[in-house]
C-alpha cells in the first residue's frame, strides 16, 4: 500500500514527515495508520489517452 508519513517515525520501516513510501507488509502499514504515523495515498489522477502524445 502507498502511504505518506504524518509524522517522523523510525523501527521496522523508517519515514520523514512527508515521505511517501510504499509498504507491502499488511500488518505494519495496518498498525502504522491505526497510530495515525501515515495516512493512504490514494491515486486521484486519471490519465487521458491524448495525454500521452
Amino acid at each position: 500500500m502507498k502511504v505518506k508519513a504524518l509524522v517522523s517515525f523510525a523501527g521496522k520501516v523508517t519515514m520523514a514527515k512527508g515521505e511517501v513510501k510504499e509498504i507491502k507488509e499488511k500488518e505494519i502499514y495496518q498498525d502504522l495508520i491505526k497510530a495515525n504515523y501515515v495516512e493512504e495515498v490514494k491515486s486521484s489522477r486519471k490519465v487521458k489517452a491524448d495525454e500521452n502524445k
